[in-house]
């Protein structure tokens, strides 16, 4: 006769499902961020390579819009840029470039993956202005964001704010 026994594994670690996510700069998300933008001028120049020289017009202003992205998402720099996301209480809050705390909600136009998030974020107190945002975990790219922290982050915004913890 074989004696199954069951134990109950407990640590005295406390456990912690806060999400404080610090992003740093990374070229790729810069990258991912001006895509758009960059496809946008190749089809200005490409549409006006074609006869439409009025096209040509639209290269400076999508060029523009392609390095302000760049600026924000990838170097982290101006005041709307997001620096950190952390969660409390339920409530999801960004840390902007200008030192300003907001707490924000994420668009359902936001894109989430295993290996990396396109938010649109909105502050819940206002609805004129949104802050993009690409986090990129580590994998074959560098990563803008930790690992673990993208992965509560993921969770948290799949299963919503009323997941409750464990604990």
């Amino acid at each position: 006769m074989i004696r199954i026994s069951s134990a109950s594994l407990t640590s005295s670690l406390p456990v912690s499902n806060r999400i404080d996510l610090t992003i740093t700069r990374s070229v790729v998300a810069g990258c991912l961020a001006a895509a758009p933008w960059l496809v946008a001028s190749t089809f200005a120049l490409i549409a006006g390579a074609s006869g439409k020289h009025w096209m040509y017009a639209l290269a400076p202003v999508t060029l523009a819009g392609a390095l302000y992205q760049y600026r924000l998402n990838g170097l982290l720099a101006g005041n709307a840029a997001v620096l950190a996301l952390h969660q409390d209480m339920g409530t999801l809050y960004a840390r902007l470039g200008n030192g300003q705390t907001l707490a924000v909600s994420a668009r359902p136009s936001s894109r989430i993956n295993s290996k990396f998030a396109l938010l649109k974020l909105q502050p819940v107190a206002s609805r004129s202005s949104s802050y993009p945002v690409v986090l990129l975990s580590g994998g074959w790219i560098a990563g803008n964001v930790s690992e673990d922290q993208f992965r509560r982050l993921r969770m948290w915004l799949r299963l919503g704010r009323a997941q409750q913890s464990f604990e």
